[in-house]
């Protein structure tokens, strides 16, 4: 009984980088998608699969946490760690579910620019959650720079696609997609905020 009370610290490391993994698949797809000419829907039917894994994680994570007294590093950290990722799931998810919804079949300019921006930043996570279990500081500033591009190409999409749209559907439909990809970002420099904490908690 008293085993089941020690802190797994190899399960939790381990749940983070399978977690960051499955995440950066989602990146790859969300870029595939908004890269090509043309929307690929195959593409779509292999983003769910991935979130489901993630919340699973989510859930498990969760789980062991209220079974243990002692855990790697603050419990509130890593729950709230655990749900930074996973609002960076929901956010990839929310990006191709837009694009069923609301019948994209063309490609969205800019789009493909923002995706490989988040794609960038979920790397950079997963760098810093290796670097967390080996106690290296990481100070994910290259995250807060992608994050401030991101911005800045999301600034520029809304203004051309105002200037160079007369449908109004069209600009409703393509400017609720770049607002996810560009919460996308957001959610990333979130996450990275909570591993920056965590580090100089532990440093």
């Amino acid at each position: 009984m008293f085993n089941k009370l020690l802190p797994k610290e190899e399960k939790y490391f381990e749940d983070f980088r399978n977690m960051i993994s499955y995440i950066e698949e989602m990146g790859n797809h969300v870029h595939n998608l908004f890269s090509l000419p043309e929307v690929d829907k195959d593409i779509l039917l292999k983003i769910k699969p991935l979130e489901i894994r993630c919340d699973e994680l989510s859930y498990k994570i969760i789980k062991r946490l209220n079974k243990t007294f002692i855990t790697p590093f603050d419990r509130e950290d890593i729950f709230t760690l655990v749900k930074r990722l996973d609002d960076i799931s929901d956010m990839l998810l929310a990006a191709s579910l837009r694009v069923d919804i609301l019948n994209i079949t063309s490609k969205i300019n800019y789009a493909a620019e923002l995706s490989t921006i988040v794609l960038e930043q979920i790397k950079e996570l997963g760098k810093a959650i290796i670097d967390l279990k080996a106690k290296h500081v990481n100070e994910l500033k290259a995250v807060k720079d992608l994050e401030t591009e991101a911005d800045r190409v999301y600034h520029q999409a809304i203004k051309e696609l105002f200037s160079n749209s007369k449908d109004p559907i069209t600009i409703i439909k393509e400017k609720e997609i770049l607002e996810i990809l560009e919460k996308a970002s957001d959610k990333c420099q979130a996450a990275s905020n909570i591993i920056l904490a965590i580090f100089l908690k532990n440093a």
